[in-house]
This record gives structure tokens, sequence and C-alpha cells, in this order.
């Protein structure tokens, strides 16, 4: 190896020589010397990286020993604090069981004082009184760590600071304030706005209820507000000052009563879900009631005649009786029979005027019904294709689609109960009418055929 690395370093050098001198020739000697200088150079290498090794060697070994030591020093160091904690862990049992020897009855008690603390926080959570007094949740809270803790005890000030928060809470329950506070808009958006609240039932700002967010800690707007029949107490409520009194709605349930009345639909959504149907019957009911105040109006304004033309003998001919009047006086001199066939005309010619609109009255209050009945018919068959799609696993979505259904049968029958009572006035009073033309034309035709009779009786 030590021959192969001569000839490499000879190599070497004839190889840099002849780089640099290619032209000039190469004695055996100048050879010789050359691979005698490679040899002393890779020697003085060997011995240099030899040098450092072996000061690398004792650095090594030193940092070995230093490791030993530090490792048999932690051994040491750790031996000494596990017997420090076995007798503190002793000494800790002995205080511990001292303690509570010495509290007694006293661990039961803030037992109790925590229970007390959880019970009373969780109220304080859910009250609107909260959205007034913020931040109370945070002492209770360090009120239970402290009454759980082994280690701390409630002092004088906290217990007493409870009882105060209690105090105030069942204070402030009994009390309408009004104060700022930051509301949740519909839109997302929060603004402070000058609120007022009516005990620990409800907060209302203007003439719109709020609601108090649990997880948010903070009132929100109610996303639809209750009819005006609710809402207008509230707005009043604004403009109430000293010892004045003005009704209010209170909700029991702190908002969930609020939360329900919005969900339900108001009159107007009920129509909605009646779709084309509903609106047709409503249209027809419409029409139908239209019809029967026109011929009402109508009929009492004709009574009103009839009973003036029945005082007078003299005909006028803006009334039906004054009419068939007319037609007699036209034929006084005609036999009975004659006479009686032009009254049976006159009258039958008044009849149509008497009972204009009222059969149509008679088909809506029938039709109605039936459209409403339609209505729920197809509105039954969606439910059904509904729970062949979803399934019958969503009681809500079949009550929903079911209620939609019935809106189109109670519409018809909404629009046929007016129009059956209107018709059946309607058609009395007209049927009054007639039969005082009938009777006033019975006995025209006996008045007629006594006076014939009796010249026939003298002359025999």
């Amino acid at each position: 190896m030590k021959l192969q690395s001569l000839f490499l370093s000879a190599a070497l050098v004839l190889g840099l020589n002849t780089h640099v001198q290619a032209a000039e020739p190469v004695s055996v000697d100048s050879l010789l010397n050359l691979v005698k200088q490679g040899q002393a150079r890779d020697d003085k290498e060997f011995k240099q990286r030899l040098a450092r090794f072996n000061q690398s060697k004792a650095e090594q070994e030193k940092m070995v020993a230093d490791a030993q030591n530090e490792r048999t020093r932690l051994e040491q160091l750790s031996a000494q604090k596990e017997k420090e904690f076995q007798q503190n862990e002793t000494a800790v049992a002995e205080a511990q069981e001292r303690l509570n020897n010495r509290l007694g009855s006293l661990k039961e008690l803030f037992g109790v004082l925590q229970q007390v603390a959880g019970d009373t926080k969780a109220v304080f959570e859910g009250s609107v009184i909260s959205s007034e007094l913020p931040g109370r949740e945070q002492f209770l809270t360090d009120l239970i760590k402290t009454a759980g803790s082994s280690s701390k005890l409630p002092s004088i000030e906290e217990l007493e600071r409870l009882w105060f928060e209690m105090q105030r809470e069942m204070t402030y329950s009994g009390r309408v304030s009004t104060y700022n506070a930051q509301v949740v808009l519909p839109s997302g958006n929060t603004t402070e706005e000058q609120v007022i609240r009516v005990g620990g039932f409800n907060v209302v700002s203007a003439d719109k209820y709020l609601n108090w967010d649990l997880e948010a800690g903070r009132l929100v707007e109610l996303d639809k507000q209750p009819g005006s029949r609710y809402t207008d107490p509230a707005a009043e409520l604004a403009s109430v000052t000293g010892a004045e009194l003005t009704g209010f709605w209170i909700d029991p349930s702190r908002g969930q009563l609020l939360k329900i009345m919005g969900q339900s639909p108001e009159l107007g959504d009920r129509v909605d879900q009646g779709g084309v149907v509903g609106y047709i019957i409503i249209v027809l009911g419409a029409i139908g009631i239209a019809l029967a105040l026109w011929r009402m109006v109508v009929l009492y304004s004709e009574a009103g005649k009839i009973r003036a033309q029945m005082d007078n003998d003299t005909p006028n001919e803006n009334n039906a009786l004054g009419r068939v009047m007319a037609v007699f006086n036209a034929n006084k001199n005609a036999d009975t029979e004659t006479l009686e066939l032009h009254l049976g005309e006159a009258i039958a010619a008044e009849i149509p005027r008497l009972t204009r609109a009222i059969g149509w009255i008679k088909i809506i209050s029938v039709v109605a019904p039936l459209l409403g009945l339609l209505g729920t018919v197809t509105g039954m068959i969606d439910v059904f294709e509904t729970m062949s799609l979803f399934g019958t696993g969503d009681p809500k979505l079949m009550a929903g689609g079911i209620s939609q259904a019935l809106v189109t049968t109670v519409l018809g029958l909404v629009a046929a109960i007016p129009c059956v009572f209107l018709h059946t006035l309607t058609n009395n009073r007209s049927r009054e009418l007639m039969m005082i033309l009938e009777e006033r034309a019975t006995g025209i035709l006996a008045r007629q055929s006594e006076q014939q009779t009796k010249p026939q009786a003298t002359a025999a």
C-alpha cells in the first residue's frame, strides 16, 4: 500500500510538472526526487492527522467522564427528591387529616355552599337580569372552585357576597328597569339600545320583544315578533312615567312562548298555505257576500217603498206593488179571469227583479266547501308523496303537510257559512215581498169579482 501511494504521488507530481512544463524532458533522477518529496509530504500529513485524532480522543474521553459524573450527581439528587417527596406526602396526609378533624361539620357546610353556588350560577346564566348586571357568574365560578378546594377555604366576605347576589336577584326580579344594553339584531349586527326589563320575565326595546341568549350572553331581537295585540302594550310601556299603570303581556316561560308564537303562522301565512285553491275560495266568498249585501240593501229599500204604496191608493211605478196596481188600473173593465191573467203576468215580471243574484249566492255556498275539499285532497296527495320519498321519521313534516292540506277546507267553510246565512235572509225577504204582491193581487181580484157580481144579482 505504501509503495502504491508512492507511485501515485510520483504520478501526481509528474502529471503536475508535465502540465506545467510539457515541453521539458524528465530524467530518472528527477523522477526519484519527486517521489521522495511526495513521500515526505504524505508522512507529514499522516502525522498531523494522527495528532488531531489523539487530541479529539482525549477530549471525548473527558466528555464521557463528565457525563458519567453528571449522571451520578443526578441519581443522587433524584434519590434525595424521592425521599423528600415521600416525607412531604406523609406530611400532607397528616395535615389533611388534621384539617378534616378541625373542619368537622364545616366540610358539609362547604359542600352545601358549593351546591347552592352552582344552582345560583345556573339561575343567573338564564336570567334576563344578567343583561343589566353582567359578570356575576365569574364570582360564582371562583366561589365554587374555592368551596371544592382542599387547600383554600371561602372567606366571610365571599359568603356575604353570595347572600347579597341572591338577594339582589330577588329584588331586581320585582322591578321594571330601563337601561342601555347590547342587542343583536336579526341581521346579525350588534347595536346598543335602550331596553326595558319587566322583572325577570321579558325585555323589550321600543315595540320589539327581546330574548336572552344563554350561550352568547346577550339580548337578541326575535326574528318574528308576535301580533300587534302584544307589541302595542310593549310600545306604550316606554312612555309610562312615575306611578302610571299600563297593561303588558308577560311570558312566564321567559321567551319560550314568544318563540313558539313567532313560529306559528299568522292569518296571511295560513291563506298562503291554501295556494291557488284557497285564493279562489276567498274570491268566491267575497263575491257571494258582496252579492248578498247588495241584494239585502235592494230588498229592504223595495220593502220600504211597498209599505209606503200599501198606504196609498195611487199607484207609483217605482216599486213592484205600484206596478201591479198600475196593471189593475189599466184593466179595470176586464172580466175577472182576464184581470187575473194580467195580474199574474205582472207578478211574474216582478219575481226576477226580487230574486236576482240570490241563486248565485246559493251556488257559491255549495261550491266553496267543495273547492275546500278538493284542495284538501290534493294536499293530502302531496303529503303521501312526501312520505314515500322521505319516510315517516319526521312527524313535523307530516303534521305541516296535513295542516296545509286542511287550510283549504277551513277556507271553504269560512266562505260557505256566511253565504248560507245571507242566502237564507235574502231568499226569505224576497219571498215576503212576493207574498205581499200575491196577497194584494188576490184582494184586487176579490173586490173586482164582488163588483161584477152585484149588478148581476140586482138585475135578477
